[in-house]
């Protein structure tokens, strides 16, 4: 395994038949609570966007879905065409370039 092995690069995710971060009907329960709900988000290219709400609405349930360390017990998430982010290992999701930053207080 080279270097280049290693790294992902844009070109590796195919956005050319639609959004880049697709996330269909995705629920995620905790011991009977739905934390999420059958939610949709779908992020195209070089689009950004913001996710606000209160205090248990589920933004950190619906970050820890993209990131791989909470698994949905329903729906779809895909990096591009072809990333199925809920087959990959959370190592694998950073690797493609997908990540996150705390606030700090």
């Amino acid at each position: 395994m080279t270097s280049e092995d290693n790294q992902t690069n844009d070109s590796s995710v195919d956005t050319r038949h639609g959004c880049i971060l697709y996330v269909e009907n995705v629920t995620v329960s905790f011991d009977g609570f739905k934390a999420l709900n059958d939610l949709n988000l779908y992020i195209d290219d070089g689009e950004l966007r913001c996710i606000i709400g209160p205090n248990g609405a589920g933004k950190t349930t619906m970050m820890d879905v993209i990131t791989g360390k909470t698994r949905p017990d329903e729906g779809t998430v895909f990096f591009g065409q072809s990333m199925d982010l809920t087959q990959m290992t959370e190592y694998e999701i950073a690797h493609a370039g997908i990540g996150r930053k705390f606030q700090k207080p």
